[in-house]
């Protein structure tokens, strides 16, 4: 009997110990998102002032009020900074978009692009920053992520009537749309996300869809 209480007062405080040290650990995960925050929000608002190139650790710790050692205990140089930013913000510009919204018109081809111009309108100069200053990696990897949106919409249903390969179809889209995304967040500041779809969808309808 005395052996049963001393295992289960073991195993209780085993039990604490665990659930004080998944605290600890979560409280330590927060730091660091914090932290890394801090850097990329950091190299963002540097980019459209001094150009990536220009750019060093010293200025990237100062603006995020950070030692070079913390920088260092999370990326071993900018440009895996850089690397990590621009994965960051392209995750959230091409996560799984929402249905779209009641005012989009029934007849766009690819619900994609909607939520994306949205999206970048939202955080415009973060967006063209990363975009002018990002070299090929920028538009390499949001073209590689709209083709795989792209292939999701067109799998399993018919939705262009024509005998164009269905992936000639996922480049000629994504590549357009990558272009476009790239001059609107430059030079289109007085078209709207949503004007800007419907002329993108007005092209593509235009192109591919049945006669």
């Amino acid at each position: 009997m005395e052996a049963a209480i001393v295992s289960n007062r073991t195993d209780a405080r085993s039990l604490s110990v665990k659930i004080e040290r998944e605290n600890e650990n979560r409280r330590i995960d927060r730091r660091v998102a914090r932290t890394r925050a801090s850097l990329q929000d950091a190299l963002i608002a540097l980019v459209p002032v001094q150009g990536y190139a220009s750019i060093t650790v010293e200025d990237i710790c100062a603006r995020a009020d950070v030692g070079r050692s913390t920088f260092y205990a999370h990326y071993p140089d900018k440009e895996a900074l850089r690397a990590a930013t621009i994965e960051a913000h392209l995750h959230s510009l091409t996560r799984p978009h929402e249905p779209p919204p009641e005012d989009v018109p029934h007849g766009c081809l690819f619900a994609f692009s909607r939520p994306m111009f949205e999206h970048a309108q939202a955080a415009r100069a973060l967006h063209a920053a990363l975009f002018a200053d990002g070299g090929d990696t920028m538009h390499n990897e949001v073209r590689d992520r709209i083709r795989r949106s792209i292939r999701e919409e067109l799998s399993g249903r018919p939705v262009l009537a024509t005998a164009i390969p269905a992936e000639f179809i996922v480049h000629f889209v994504a590549g357009a749309f990558v272009s476009v995304l790239g001059w609107w967040l430059a030079e289109g500041r007085e078209i709207s996300a949503a004007e800007a779809d419907g002329m993108f969808q007005e092209l593509a309808r235009s192109g591919l869809a049945p006669q």
